[in-house]
């Protein structure tokens, strides 16, 4: 382990996107040369889509089950991408700790962030609201995170 690195731990959101396992790749290959912790986080957003659907549908314990699916779907595709990160950290000989959280992307990965941390991160996501030079994830972290941030393409 390098004693001159000044981070506590590596943050690293995943949402399965080309540039989220680049990212990956830089933050596992960084934590195996330094010795630093990483937690790898994936964010699931349910689509207000989806609560205007299961409001307008007649059957009130269908909604709520329609709610329910989706909800398992996004949990189980996000446990399958931080698995994969486990499993790449794991061919290194890296350790990953792995969070799952319900929520807004960007607001998650701040408030798990602390100081000390650097955020390790894809320049563009799956998300829809997707900028044209740098994600809009990315970049309300990059400009309201109090950690180092590196964006990775």
């Amino acid at each position: 382990m390098n004693k001159n690195i000044d981070f506590k731990r590596i943050i690293l959101p995943i949402d399965g996107s080309k540039y989220s396992l680049r990212a990956a790749k830089k933050a596992l290959s960084l934590a195996k040369e330094t010795g630093i912790d990483v937690t790898a986080i994936h964010v699931f957003q349910i689509p207000t889509n989806v609560y205007s659907t299961a409001i307008s549908d007649k059957h009130p314990h269908t909604s709520s089950a329609y709610i329910k699916d989706i909800t398992k779907s996004m949990k189980k595709n996000g446990v399958s991408l931080l698995d994969k990160i486990v499993k790449m950290g794991s061919d290194l000989g890296v350790k990953v700790k792995k969070e799952l959280v319900e929520g807004i992307p960007d607001d998650e990965i701040i408030k798990l962030a602390n100081k000390n941390d650097l955020i390790i991160m894809g320049y563009k996501g799956h998300s829809a609201l997707g900028r044209i030079l740098v994600g809009s994830v990315s970049e309300k972290v990059l400009h309201h995170s109090d950690a180092a941030v590196i964006i990775v393409r």
